[in-house]
C-alpha cells in the first residue's frame, strides 16, 4: 500500500472507530507515514486527527495499554513538529502545551522512583517535543508566558537532577567497589552535556548532524528549559 493511501487510511480509522486496537493500529501507522514523508505530514496536519491525538492524550492514564497509545501519539507529534511545514499545526491545538506539561509530570522521575522504560521514553520524547516548538521566537514568547511553565519546568529540573544525582551516586560506589576488587584506584565519570535541538530534522533528512533520540531525562529537560531560556533555579 503506498504511503498516501495508508495515511488516509489511519487518519479514517482514528477519527472514526472507539475501539483500543484500531485506534493503536492506526497511530502505528501514522507514525511510520509521518516519519518517512512529508507529505504524509502535510496531509495529516490539513485533518482533525492532530486534535484527536491531543485529545487521545488527555484521556490516558498510566496503565500499560495507554502508555502503548501516548508513546506513539506523542512520537507523531514529534515527527511534525520535526518538520517546518507542519509543526504549526501541533502547537495551535487548544492548549497543545498545558497537555504537555501534564504529561512531563505524569513521567517525571523522582528520587526513589524506577520509572519504566516506555515511561521514561515518554518524558524524554515530550520534552524533545515541547523543545521542538519553542524553537519559533514567536511560540517561545507564548510559552513562557504561560504562568504554568516557568515553575512547572524548574520543578521537573529539580526532581530529574536529584535523581540524577542518586543514580550517578549509585553508579560511582559501584564502581568504586568493582575497582577495589581489581586493584584499580581511578574511576572516570561521564558528565552530561546538552547537546542543541535544533541538529533534530525530520527522519527523511540524510544528514551527518542530524541528532539522534535523546534519551537521557536530565538532558531532555535541561535542553527544554535552554530552549525557551529559562534558568535552572
Amino acid at each position: 500500500m503506498k504511503l498516501c493511501n495508508r495515511t488516509a487510511l489511519a487518519i479514517d480509522y482514528l477519527l472514526k472507530y472507539k475501539h483500543f486496537s484500531y485506534i493503536l493500529a492506526a497511530l502505528k501507522d501514522l507514525e511510520v507515514v509521518t516519519r518517512l514523508s512529508p507529505v504524509c505530514c502535510e496531509s495529516m496536519a490539513q485533518t482533525k486527527a492532530v486534535s484527536t491525538i491531543f485529545t487521545l492524550i488527555r484521556s490516558c492514564n498510566r496503565s500499560v495499554p495507554c502508555m502503548d497509545v501516548i508513546k506513539y501519539s506523542v512520537q507523531i507529534l514529534l515527527n511534525l513538529s520535526k518538520y517546518e511545514r507542519t509543526s504549526q499545526a501541533v502547537y495551535a491545538v487548544e492548549n497543545s502545551v498545558d497537555t504537555l506539561l501534564d504529561l512531563l509530570q505524569m513521567y517525571r522521575e523522582r528520587a526513589g522512583d524506577k520509572i519504566s522504560e516506555k515511561g521514561g521514553s515518554i518524558f524524554t520524547k515530550t520534552c524533545c517535543l515541547l523543545a521542538l516548538l519553542s524553537q519559533d521566537s514567536t511560540r517561545a514568547y507564548e510559552i513562557r508566558s504561560n504562568p504554568r511553565v516557568i515553575a512547572h519546568l524548574r520543578s521537573l529540573f529539580k526532581l530529574t537532577s536529584r535523581k540524577h544525582q542518586m543514580d550517578a551516586q549509585r553508579t560511582l560506589v559501584k564502581q568504586r567497589t568493582s575497582a577495589f576488587q581489581n586493584g584499580r584506584c581511578s574511576i572516570l565519570v561521564t558528565p552530561v552535556r546538552t547537546k542543541i535541538i535544533s541538529r533534530q530534522r525530520p527522519d527523511w533528512v540524510l544528514r551527518k548532524d542530524n541528532m539522534q533520540e535523546i534519551v537521557d531525562p536530565l538532558q531532555a529537560i535541561q535542553i527544554v528549559m535552554d530552549t525557551l531560556g529559562i534558568s535552572y533555579y
